[in-house]
């Protein structure tokens, strides 16, 4: 979580899980909450539509209820909302990590 860190992010907790669903990371910028889900994929374009490819019906729902449950618990309703995404492609020389700050809109 180095990478969302050394953009200003504090990281809240990684790997929640709740009966509806698991949050990978969620993460505070100023007045912003991230609930980011985090892919590895070998490339963008891979067969399965890459990392975002990944993101799909069921998958949003089960995240969007976490992120309920979360702010709940926590009593974050002051902070404004972002569904995440940081995607990882292995490469050679390291990894590239692409970050998409609004991935997807709450189910």
């Amino acid at each position: 979580m180095r990478f969302l860190q050394a953009r200003g992010h504090r990281v809240l907790a990684r790997r929640f899980r709740v009966r509806h669903g698991e949050l990978d990371v969620v993460s505070v910028s100023g007045e912003h909450l991230y609930f980011v889900e985090v892919k590895t994929r070998r490339a963008a374009s891979d067969r399965f539509g890459g990392a975002i490819g990944a993101l799909r019906g069921d998958k949003l729902r089960r995240m969007t209820r976490a992120a309920e449950i979360f702010v709940a618990r926590r009593d974050l309703f002051d902070l404004h909302p972002h569904f995440a995404l940081l995607a990882v492609e292995p490469r050679t020389t390291g990894h590239k990590v692409s970050f998409l700050p609004d991935a997807f809109d709450a189910c």
